[in-house]
């Protein structure tokens, strides 16, 4: 289950043994081919606008990559138990006009938040809590409460856009690294993807998450509270919604109730194109940053070269397609419809 795919490329052994090497390229396989995508997606870019790879070009678009980013990673954990969690961005949106409503009240920052991060773990368990407890499908469930806790956000903050943030909020969203134009934001979507990497491949938490998207029954039998680790994977994107919005305010410097309202789409496809199995038990933190920037590369090159939405979005919905059949078609390597899930072989996660 670790992703070690630098340590294995760069190993004396994998250098020297062609058959270590082929086992190395076919484990990343789709990995690989989603980094020549990201390289031909970057190609692309330069024909379409001859600004294209100004570096502060890229830095400065590269803030559109931070929040949705950082919400991606966690929603990855709960894709990879099997569930799913729509409710991510109203729970960001919730985040943000309540970090509105602190600064009104000139609240330190430190205060403000932590407000927001027991906010976000409160709704984020709530909906573990009727997923895994309750035994709730997830989908529906988390679209119902996608809507509730953006009606909540429009309650809190109307639709009419805060933007008299203090300077302290701002920060995160606006610094940038010295003199240079290198957003601090961007080391932290950085360190957040270092987090995750050791988290879902290094942890014996990662390992519950794999073995439970492959067969939830049997890690049951095992001893392992199921519903104890999933609740845990909405709280952890709960967490990244409530960072999110702290960027998010910066970035943009207004809160209101449809903050982050068109993300989610993005989202899901970073995930499932990045190799996450829909159905779970599969998947590595490597695809889902390659795929990250895959997409923001498609859209930071049409929005330079001033392509509609509408055909952004139709791209973004045709690569969520294709993530979801490629993945039913290779999962296990069988070029068939999956009709049952195996076990993971192996010792079992204490």
């Amino acid at each position: 289950m670790k992703d070690t795919f630098v340590g294995d490329l760069l190993k004396p052994k994998a250098l020297g043994n062609p058959t270590a090497m082929r086992q190395t390229f076919a484990e990343y396989r789709w990995e690989f081919v989603i980094a020549v995508m990201l390289v031909l997606a970057a190609v692309w870019a330069t024909t379409l606008s001859p600004y294209y790879l100004s570096l502060d070009q890229l830095l400065f678009s590269s803030r559109n990559l931070v929040f949705t980013g950082i919400m991606t990673l966690g929603l990855a954990f709960i894709i990879l138990t099997g569930e799913m969690d729509l409710s991510l961005p109203s729970i960001l949106a919730v985040c943000t006009v309540s970090l509105a409503k602190a600064s009104q009240a000139n609240l330190p920052l430190p205060v403000a938040l932590a407000g927001i991060t027991v906010i976000a773990l409160m709704m984020s368990a709530f909906n573990g809590f009727l997923v895994a407890k309750l035994r709730l499908p997830a989908l529906p469930v988390t679209l119902g409460t996608m809507g509730a806790y953006r009606g909540v956000a429009f309650i809190i903050g109307s639709n009419v856009g805060y933007t008299g943030f203090n300077n302290t909020y701002k920060w995160l969203g606006t610094a940038t690294v010295g003199t240079s134009p290198l957003p601090v934001m961007l080391l932290v979507l950085v360190g957040c993807v270092a987090i995750f990497w050791v988290l879902m491949h290094y942890t014996t938490f990662g390992r519950r998450c794999f073995a439970i998207g492959n067969n939830s029954a049997a890690v049951t039998y095992s001893g392992i509270n199921v519903a104890r680790t999933k609740i845990g994977t909405y709280m952890l994107g709960g967490l990244t919604a409530a960072m999110g919005a702290w960027i998010f305010i910066g970035q943009f410097g207004s809160s209101r109730g449809d903050n982050a309202n068109g993300v989610l789409l993005g989202m899901i496809t970073a995930v499932v194109l990045g190799g996450v199995d829909i159905n779970g038990g599969r998947g590595k933190v490597l695809g889902v940053l390659l795929s990250m920037l895959f997409i923001w590369t498609l859209r930071n090159g049409m929005g330079l070269a001033n392509i509609a939405g509408p055909i952004e979005q139709l791209i973004i919905g045709v690569l969520l397609v294709t993530g979801v059949l490629v993945s039913n078609l290779t999962t296990r390597g069988n070029w068939r419809p999956r009709t049952r899930k195996k076990v993971i072989a192996g010792p079992s996660a204490p």
